[in-house]
């Protein structure tokens, strides 16, 4: 886990004042879910509303576009439900493809507490999907 960019995650995404509760979530495996579940459930009081934006693109290739056009690198930091993804650094067209229909909530960061993608948890219809981007 890369705990200084999940730092800057929560500093530049979450707000005030949820940041310490949701870095110590974060640091520790018996919480660290707690984060997809605030953004699943609690969306509207857990973001940070002025950095984010919804988005209704379904296709992989539009969201890579997109993130690329807004600066995304090829390598990017997933922040997942699914444990087998969290905390890892992947291809960016390769955490798309391997999360978009997983349905489980994540955040594929691109830059550092600049740029993420968030998709939220996929139950009935297509998942809320945001950019979050300051």
């Amino acid at each position: 886990m890369d705990q200084n960019h999940e730092e800057q995650i929560i500093k530049s995404f979450i707000v005030k004042r949820l940041q310490d509760r949701v870095l110590f979530e974060l640091s520790t495996n018996k919480y660290r879910d707690k984060l997809h579940s605030r953004l699943t459930n609690y969306f509207e009081t857990t973001v940070e509303k002025r950095y984010i934006r919804k988005i209704d693109f379904i296709k992989i290739p539009e969201i890579i576009q997109l993130l690329k056009r807004e600066g995304a690198p090829s390598i990017c930091y997933v922040l997942s439900y699914d444990q087998e993804y969290d905390g890892k650094h992947y291809k960016l067209n390769d955490a798309l493809e391997e999360l978009i229909f997983n349905g489980m909530p994540y955040i594929i960061s691109c830059i550092p507490g600049k740029l993420a993608y968030f998709q939220g948890e996929h139950e009935q219809g297509e998942p809320v999907r945001y950019l979050f981007k300051r």
